[in-house]
């Protein structure tokens, strides 16, 4: 258990509970009747602030940045690599407006733009039976991606598997991702590792991959 969350009340829960059923006018009563803090953790390493992000809730997220938090907490996963993870681009673009580090690395050295390259992963994973074509698995993944590269993010970044965005756009199939990060990078250089990691010596191409 965290040393915050030693202290979790029963005003911190329902400050939780707020943010989770989106009312953002309780949440600004509950912070300023109660002086709760939005982003102390509960047992559970979950935070108001964090639950914003995670769930897209954007007006609460409002709320609760409008009081000064501290943004760069993190139980592992900052909120930018929540948003990202959930594909929660509105989200996440709120939270690049405060300058949050868009290159900032999680415990596995993974940035938000691989949180949201790799969650297409996990969606064509879920929604495939076997041995699949795998085009745009959602535009909601491509928003973020687009969102990060803008705001400055580096595809080249490895994370602790030495994997980096073009490696997650080539296991998606996503295309528009995988051009999203082609036009992103300067010159031929990146097109060319881009096309070394997919194996193919072309583009356009598809992706096909079997599911275990």
């Amino acid at each position: 258990m965290s040393r915050q969350s030693q202290d979790w009340s029963k005003s911190d829960e329902r400050l939780l509970q707020a943010v989770e059923q989106n009312e953002p006018d309780k949440v600004a009563t509950l912070m300023v009747k109660k002086g709760l803090c939005p982003t102390k953790l509960d047992p559970e390493g979950k935070s108001a602030f964090h639950l914003c992000a995670s769930r897209g809730r954007l007006d609460c997220l409002e709320v609760i940045l409008a009081h000064g938090p501290d943004i760069n907490v993190t139980d592992g996963l900052n909120a930018l690599h929540l948003a990202a993870k959930n594909s929660q681009p509105q989200c996440l673009k709120r939270l690049l407006q405060e300058r949050l580090p868009v290159d900032s690395t999680d415990i596995f050295g993974r940035t938000a733009l691989h949180h949201a390259v790799e969650r297409n992963v996990v969606v064509c994973r879920q929604s495939c039976l076997c041995f699949t074509l795998m085009l745009a698995c959602e535009s909601d993944g491509a928003e973020a991606v687009e969102a990060l590269l803008r705001a400055g993010a580096d595809p080249q970044l490895s994370d602790a598997l030495a994997h980096d965005a073009a490696h997650y756009s080539v296991t998606t199939g996503n295309q528009r991702i995988t051009q999203l990060l082609q036009n992103g990078a300067p010159g031929n250089l990146f097109l060319s590792h881009l096309l070394s990691v997919a194996g193919l010596g072309s583009y356009p191409f598809r992706v096909f991959f079997l599911l275990n």
